[in-house]
This record gives C-alpha cells, sequence and structure tokens, in this order.
C-alpha cells in the first residue's frame, strides 16, 4: 500500500503581535495535504478573544471585535483543533509568531504544548533559497505567479491556502515528490538508474541544430527535477 504523507498548513490571525500585552488568536485556518496535495478538508475558526480588537491590527484583517463578539471561545473549540492537526507536520510562514500564541492559548488549558520538532517554518526555506530576495508570503506568491486576488486583507484560510501553493513550489514541485517517494519505495535509487538505462541509445550524435533546441527547451524549464537533486 503507497504511504500518505499527511501535513497540516496553518496559519491565525490575532489582536496583536505581543502575547506580554495580553493579546489573543482570533483565527486559525489549516489546510490538509496528504502527499503534498490539498484534500478540501480544512479547520477555520474565528474565536472571541475576550478582549479589544486595535485598530492597527483591524486594519491588517479587517476583523473588528462586533464581529468576534457572537464566535466561540478558544478554549471551546481547542478539542476540535487538536484533532484535526493530530500529530502530523504543521507548515507555517514565520513559525516563531504563530507557536507563540498557540501555546499561549495551550497553555491556558493545560492540553500540551506544540513541540518545534513538528514544525516547518518556510521563512528561513524561502530566505535561504532565495537569498537577498523578500520572504513575505506576499513576495513568494509573486515569484512563483500565485494569483493573490482573493487577498484583499490578511486571512488565516486564504493565507493557509496561499501557503500551501508556496511550499510546493519551495520544496520542488509534486515532481520532487514523486521522485523522492518512488527512490523510498524501491530502496535503491539505483533501481532509477537503471530503468533509464534500460532505454535503447541511439546510434549516432545529435546535430546542432538538435543540441540547440534542447537548450532553448532546457532554459525554459523552472525548478526542473534534476537541478533540484544536484544541488
Amino acid at each position: 500500500m503507497k504511504s500518505k504523507l499527511r501535513e497540516i498548513v496553518l496559519d491565525i490571525e490575532t489582536t496583536g503581535l505581543d502575547i506580554e500585552f495580553g493579546h489573543r488568536i482570533i483565527e486559525i485556518g489549516c489546510i490538509e495535504l496528504i502527499n503534498r496535495v490539498p484534500t478540501g478538508k480544512v479547520f477555520h475558526q474565528y474565536f472571541n478573544p475576550e478582549r479589544d480588537v486595535p485598530y492597527h491590527s483591524f486594519k491588517i484583517h479587517g476583523i473588528s471585535e462586533e464581529f468576534l463578539e457572537d464566535k466561540p471561545l478558544f478554549s471551546d473549540v481547542v478539542l476540535e483543533f487538536l484533532d484535526f492537526i493530530s500529530t502530523d507536520i504543521l507548515i507555517i510562514h514565520n513559525a516563531e509568531f504563530d507557536i507563540k500564541f498557540l501555546n499561549m492559548e495551550l497553555s491556558k488549558l493545560n492540553t500540551g504544548l506544540i513541540s518545534s520538532d513538528r514544525v516547518l517554518d518556510t521563512l528561513p526555506l524561502a530566505r535561504k533559497k532565495f537569498a537577498g530576495s523578500p520572504a513575505s508570503l506576499s513576495a513568494l506568491c509573486k515569484r512563483f505567479n500565485i494569483s493573490l486576488k482573493d487577498r484583499e486583507l490578511h486571512g488565516a484560510l486564504i493565507d493557509a491556502q496561499l501557503l500551501a501553493k508556496v511550499y510546493v513550489e519551495l520544496t520542488g514541485g509534486l515532481q520532487t515528490f514523486l521522485f523522492d517517494n518512488q527512490c523510498k519505495k524501491d530502496n535503491n535509487s539505483t533501481v532509477i538508474y537503471r530503468k533509464i538505462r534500460d532505454l535503447s541509445s541511439r546510434k549516432h550524435s545529435p546535430s546542432n541544430e538538435e543540441i540547440n533546441e534542447h537548450r532553448k527547451l532546457l532554459d525554459k524549464i523552472n525548478n526542473p527535477l534534476w537541478k533540484e537533486h544536484i544541488e
């Protein structure tokens, strides 16, 4: 049976930046990926933070105190949230911020904290891959030609959906996953080489025209499979 890799792409919105000043989570959005493909299963919830939403924060996400008045408390939905994320890897952009808030909320309920070893932070991943370039979610979406037309303001669910697409691109796309999975299944990468070598060999060298056309084709390919593994 083919093994399934389950990952959860997660994002939050808050009343402010610092838990030290009593800021709370007001929205969580999670996307389930199986083998890097969204399954359509999501966890999305707004929360009543039992405090005000400062105007500078409202301008970022557009979530008002009035909107949150009739929403459940974090404690009301925590078990559903924990059940959804289970023990799988969490994909988060700037994970330090999100995990700080999530663990603050969880610590109030004595439900156990989220350990750092189950978190993959796409921010340092992007900074390493594109050193010196902007690494915000918006910048990465533009780099990978991912549409931002539905993102007028920040939002946990829409940002998780965008991050899911960015994550796949950052890690080489689905082609890389399929290659890695095949190698693990065969437990020997030489099997892949053997399959390639079994193809009948060409009896003559390519012409200069063919070589030039081949080079033109290679120049059009973004993040090719072989480049990812050579690097």
